[in-house]
C-alpha cells in the first residue's frame, strides 16, 4: 500500500525537487519496515540510514518534509529502547506522524493517508491505543481530502473507538466531528446536524475544550445549507471565545473568510484573510490566506489587489493543489478583466496541473473556465460585428450579472441587498480588526528598524 502510493507520486513528479523529496521519503519507510520486522542492527541498518541523511539533505530548505524525515531518521536507531516504556518505538510512531502532517501541508494527502495508514495499524498491532487512535483520526482527514469517503468514514470510526479505550475523549469527539463534516460534505445535512449536536452535549459533559470546533462544525453545516447568515454569526462568535489555541483561530478566520464570500462580502472576507496573513507564524498558513486573497480579487473585480497577489505568490512554494488552484484563479481573473488571451492560457496549465496530480475537482472546474473564456471570445466577437470596438471594451462575461454592486455601498452585498444590522456590526468589526493589527506591525516594523 505504502508502495503503490510512493510509485505514483514518484510517476507523476513534475519536477527533480519533487521527485527527491517523495524518494526520500520512500526510502525511510522501506528502512523502518526492516527495523520494525527484525530489530535495528547497526551493522544493516546504519549505512541505510546514513544513504537516507544523504537524500534528506537534497531536499530544499523550507520544505516542511525535511525536517520530519530527519526526525524519523533520528528516532529509528532508538527503535528497541526504552524497556517496559518502549519510548523508542513511540518515538518513532510519533515522528511518523509528524511526516504525515508534513505531507499534508504540501498537499500530499494520498501519500500522507498511507503513512497514517501504516501508523494506525503498526501502532494498533503493537498496543500503543493512542498514538493508534490519534493516527485513525488523521487518516480520515487524509482519506476526505483523496475524497475517499468509505476509507475516511472506517478511519473515523475506529479512531472513535480507540479514542474510547485509550481514555480520550478528545480525539473521540473530534472523530464524530470528522464523520459530521464527511455527512455534510455529501449533502447529508440533517444528519450532521444530530452527530454535531449529539457531540456537542457529550463535549458539555465530558471534554468542553471540543466544543469550539463543534461549533465552528456547525457553521460550516449552515453554510453549506445556504444559511449564510446563522453560519457567520456562529464564527464570529467563536472568535470572541478563542484566546489559546492559535490553530483554530487561523481555521476560524478562514472558514469565516468562505462564509462572507458565499454570503456576498469578498472586501469583508478578505479583511478576514489579512488578519490571518499578519498573524499567523507558520509561512504555509500565510500562503494559504494569500492564495484564498487571490480567488477573492479574482471574483470581487479588484485588478489592483489579484496583480499584486498574483506577483507575490509567483515566488511561493506552492504545493501541486495550490499550483493547480494559482492557474485556475488567475484564469478566472484574467477573464472578469478582459485578458482572454492570458485567461485561456492560465486554464490550459490549470487543467494540464490537475490532471496530472489526479485533482479531479479542479479538473471540472478548470475546463469549466475555459467554457466560460470561448464563451466571452463569442461574445466579443458578436459585439464587434455590430457596432464599432470602443476604447472602453465591455467586460468579458462573469457569473455574477451584480458583481459592481458591492462598489456603491461600502456595506452592500453584491446581491444588492443592504445588510442587516447584526451583519453590519460583523463586517466593521472585522475591518476594523484587520486595520488594528496592520498598524501593530507597521509599530513593530519600525521598532525593529
Amino acid at each position: 500500500m505504502i508502495n503503490i502510493a510512493f510509485l505514483n507520486q514518484l510517476a507523476s513528479a513534475q519536477s527533480d525537487t519533487e521527485f527527491t523529496r517523495t524518494a526520500a521519503g520512500l526510502a525511510t519507510l522501506q528502512v523502518y519496515d526492516s527495523i520494525k520486522s527484525n530489530g535495528f542492527d547497526a551493522f544493516v541498518h546504519q549505512d541505510a540510514l546514513e544513504r537516507v541523511q544523504r537524500d534528506i539533505v537534497n531536499i530544499e530548505t523550507g520544505a516542511s518534509v525535511r525536517p520530519a524525515l530527519e526526525s524519523v531518521v533520528q528516532a529509528l536507531p532508538f527503535w528497541d529502547t526504552g524497556g517496559y516504556t518502549r519510548i523508542g518505538r513511540r518515538a518513532v510512531y510519533t515522528a511518523l506522524l509528524v511526516y504525515g502532517q508534513a505531507l499534508g501541508d504540501e498537499g500530499e494527502w494520498q501519500i500522507a493517508e498511507s503513512v497514517y495508514a501504516l501508523v494506525g495499524m503498526d501502532a494498533e498491532l503493537d498496543g500503543e491505543t493512542w498514538l493508534a487512535a490519534e493516527a485513525r483520526l488523521l487518516m480520515g482527514r487524509a482519506s476526505r481530502m483523496c475524497a475517499d469517503w468509505e476509507s475516511s468514514r472506517i478511519a473515523y470510526r475506529r479512531a472513535y473507538e480507540l479514542g474510547i479505550e485509550a481514555g480520550d475523549m478528545s480525539i473521540a469527539l473530534r472523530a464524530q466531528i470528522g464523520e459530521a463534516n464527511n455527512l455534510w460534505s455529501r449533502g447529508d445535512f440533517p444528519a450532521a446536524r444530530r452527530l454535531l449536536n449529539t457531540t456537542a452535549r457529550r463535549a458539555r459533559q465530558s471534554c468542553p475544550a471540543v466544543l469550539p470546533r463543534v461549533t465552528l462544525a456547525l457553521a460550516g453545516v449552515a453554510n453549506a445549507a445556504g444559511e449564510h447568515e446563522r453560519a457567520i454569526h456562529l464564527a464570529f462568535g467563536l472568535l470572541g471565545s478563542l484566546t489559546d489555541d492559535d490553530e483554530l483561530v487561523y481555521q476560524t478566520l478562514v472558514d469565516l473568510a468562505a462564509f462572507l464570500s458565499d454570503y456576498g462580502l469578498p472586501t469583508v472576507a478578505a479583511a478576514s484573510l489579512r488578519l490571518v496573513e499578519q498573524a499567523a507564524p507558520e509561512a504555509r498558513v500565510r500562503r494559504h490566506a494569500r492564495l484564498n486573497r487571490l480567488f477573492l480579487a479574482a471574483h470581487g473585480d479588484d485588478e489592483l489587489a489579484f496583480t499584486s497577489l498574483r506577483v507575490a505568490l509567483a515566488s511561493e512554494p506552492l504545493t501541486p493543489r495550490q499550483l493547480a488552484q494559482y492557474s485556475l484563479f488567475s484564469a478566472q481573473g484574467f477573464r472578469r478583466f478582459s485578458q482572454l488571451d492570458a485567461a485561456e492560457a492560465a486554464a490550459d496549465r490549470a487543467v494540464q496541473l490537475a490532471n496530472q496530480f489526479q485533482l479531479f475537482q479542479l479538473v471540472f472546474e478548470a475546463e469549466a473556465e475555459l467554457r466560460e473564456i470561448q464563451s466571452a471570445r463569442a461574445e466579443l466577437r458578436a459585439a464587434a460585428g455590430t457596432q464599432s470596438v470602443h476604447s472602453d471594451q465591455p467586460r468579458a462575461r462573469t457569473n455574477d450579472s451584480n458583481a459592481h454592486a458591492a462598489s456603491t455601498t461600502r456595506y452592500r452585498s453584491t446581491t444588492g441587498e443592504k445588510l442587516p444590522p447584526r451583519m453590519r456590526h460583523v463586517a466593521e468589526s472585522i475591518e476594523n480588526m484587520a486595520t488594528q493589527r496592520f498598524a501593530a506591525r507597521e509599530l513593530e516594523l519600525s521598532s525593529a528598524q
